[in-house]
């Protein structure tokens, strides 16, 4: 049922041995083997809660296929220990027990399955970016709740949904009946069961639970016991941990009022099970899952007839949180503005009046205006935001004079600029080009482990101790990439966490058109590779300009004419060398000006024979022939207006 913890060296605090640890915290010892009013601004078309309504089966036995379309299980280096609930689209939310210590990069998430064992189905599986673990301590077992951050949004179907959480904080639930699922042992010594079970438990007043077995002291205020501590034919069990307590509502929709965390033993007479009280962490979990798209309640509408509503996005991007204002009678608000990529209708709406105002240069002019009615269609076009901007621009570069030849940029001159490190150690370049997304070239990351790669971004100086922004790679998309012919040499990474668009940091602009074949332009390659043959990486940000040649003119250079495909570009000086990007400046940028003074992508560094020999220009990835793949592959980050 709960944390069965193998955490020896805290054991003492807890229980004199380990039996007693393992008796009280419900995960399993095969698990830790390895190694170590306040809902969420809606913002989906989806209902949360939904059970999938076929017969249940009560009395501990195994629930429908999919009845209870939020739970799901964790793997832990290919273990199954945890059991845990979807919140939203990019959330689970588990007990911290089941995740503190271990390794982030090492879980994986199943959704959608009822039987772990049968191996013909294959469940929709995540990894996990990031945890949220809350001020949990073995010793008084409290604050017990976590929450991970998928890599990639779930798509909600008839076997994925979402559960709801509690509308207020102050419901105690006593008296109520909940079900708990979970894959647990169906006894305290039992193996675990191959099917998702389910049990009823009355919900236990906190007073009622202290007068138990257990000690006075044990309950806390953000706990809840349910169970049957008299009888205690129902309980969950070892392999449960973190897995949901929930309850129908008054508008049937099942609501998340628990996650079980600890007990003595399963089903023994009384002691009852233990859980995470989840109204007490309402504003935590709020906090810290605001990039993520919520259900709404079937509800919603009626709640727009009773009160006066306002809503609008925060941030005009893919992902953005939607803001859900209920306002009391007589009190306003300000409306933002709406900005959508497209021309598109809006509307501005309320249950009441809305005033605007103008400025003239001798007055301020007020109107009042019936609103119109906030209905279902209004909110569909709110929603609609994947085609939104950021609100910013690309390829402004900060403008000092450049110091061109192959010699230092002024610092953070090219604010797109980023470096990658493997175990830690540089080894090659890449380019911002949304806030979300890393643009490289595929030789650079195909084969490697992405999660040990690390993208710094804001940095002049890579030798010195500053303190560059620095973002974890989740996902690793490279193109049909293969060393024979360096063809297809691109590839996206997306970061774990958005970037915030500064001075110096901001995103490159793709190229508008996919014809210019930038024949005699003057181009800039930046990176920190090797200021020439066999020589070590530069310290410091290098340029150089380069001007790009016709793919007719780069095969008659030195190369050989199959070499160049129409895929690449080449930039430099054959005849003379001596200018040229060389080790370490893979997967950097190839840029150029453009007449309204910002920078365009042209170019990822990619290949060449030695670096700055004559006849042997750079060769790059020919970015306008990947404009499609790119967008389609970053299109959950938020670009900046060309």
């Amino acid at each position: 049922m709960f944390l069965y913890v193998l955490c020896l060296m805290l054991c003492v605090s807890l229980c004199s041995t380990d039996t007693l640890t393992k008796n009280l915290l419900r995960v399993s010892d095969e698990y830790y083997a390895h190694g170590r009013n306040n809902d969420l601004p809606p913002c989906r078309d989806c209902s949360c809660g939904e059970r999938n309504e076929e017969p249940r089966i009560v009395g501990g036995s195994s629930t429908d296929v999919n009845a209870y379309p939020w739970t799901a299980r964790l793997i832990y280096y290919k273990s199954f220990g945890c059991g845990a609930s979807v919140i939203n689209d990019r959330y689970v939310i588990t007990a911290a027990h089941c995740v503190k210590g271990f390794m982030w990069f090492l879980f994986k998430v199943k959704f959608g399955e009822h039987d772990r064992c049968d191996t013909g189905h294959v469940p929709e599986t995540r990894t996990v970016v990031k945890m949220y673990v809350h001020n949990f301590t073995l010793t008084e077992l409290t604050n017990d709740i976590s929450l991970l951050q998928l890599n990639r949004p779930l798509e909600y179907t008839h076997a994925i949904r979402p559960v709801c959480l509690p509308k207020t904080a102050d419901n105690l639930y006593v008296g109520k009946i909940a079900t708990v699922a979970g894959w647990g042992a169906v006894q305290e010594t039992g193996k675990w069961s191959c099917t998702l079970l389910e049990a009823q438990l009355p919900i236990l007043s906190n007073e009622n639970c202290t007068k138990t077995k257990y000690d006075v002291t044990k309950i806390k205020e953000v706990m809840m016991c349910a169970g049957y501590p008299e009888t205690a034919h129902k309980d969950a069990c070892t392999g449960d941990s973190g897995g949901p307590l929930f309850m129908e509502n008054s508008e049937h929709a099942y609501e998340l009022i628990g996650i079980v965390s600890w007990g003595y033993g399963c089903a023994r007479k009384g002691y009852p099970g233990v859980y995470t009280r989840v109204t007490k962490y309402l504003d935590w979990i709020r906090d810290n899952t605001q990039d993520a798209y919520s259900c709404l309640y079937k509800s919603w509408s009626s709640l727009i007839i009773e009160q006066r509503i306002i809503m609008w996005l925060r941030e005009q991007r893919p992902h953005s949180r939607c803001i859900l204002s209920l306002l009391q009678p007589g009190a306003s608000a300000a409306l933002g503005e709406k900005a959508f990529n497209e021309t598109k209708e809006t509307t501005t709406a309320a249950s009441g009046n809305i005033e605007s105002s103008s400025n003239t240069n001798s007055s301020t002019t007020s109107t009042t205006t019936p609103a119109t009615t906030f209905d279902q269609e209004m909110l569909d076009e709110l929603y609609q935001d994947s085609q939104n901007r950021c609100n910013c621009r690309c390829g402004e570069r900060n403008e000092e004079s450049r110091i061109v030849g192959g010699v230092e940029t002024s610092v953070n001159e090219f604010p797109w600029v980023a470096r990658l490190t493997y175990f830690n150690k540089f080894y090659c370049g890449g380019m911002l080009i949304n806030d979300r997304y890393i643009l490289t070239a595929a030789h650079c990351v195909k084969g490697l482990m992405w999660f040990m790669i690390k993208v710094t971004l804001g940095e002049h100086n890579r030798c010195n101790d500053s303190r560059p922004v620095t973002r974890y790679v989740v996902q690793v998309v490279a193109h049909n990439f293969t060393y024979l012919t360096f063809r297809d040499d691109v590839a996206v990474l997306r970061l774990n966490e958005p970037i915030e668009i500064s001075d110096t940091i901001k995103p490159v602009c793709l190229p508008q058109i996919t014809d210019n074949d930038y024949v005699g332009v003057k181009a800039i390659a930046v990176g920190w590779g090797s200021i020439g043959e066999q020589k070590n990486h530069s310290c410091t940000l290098l340029n150089v300009e380069l001007p790009v040649l016709s793919n007719d003119v780069c095969r008659n250079t030195m190369y050989e004419t199959s070499m160049i495909a129409d895929g690449m570009l080449c930039a430099g000086y054959p005849d003379e060398g001596q200018r040229d990007t060389c080790q370490g400046d893979s997967g950097g940028p190839l840029t150029a000006e453009r007449k309204d003074k910002r920078y365009e992508l042209l170019g990822i560094v990619s290949w060449g024979i030695g670096c700055g020999r004559r006849g042997y220009p750079g060769v790059y990835t020919r970015v306008t022939k990947y404009l499609n793949w790119i967008r389609d592959n970053s299109r959950h980050g938020c670009f900046c207006s060309d």
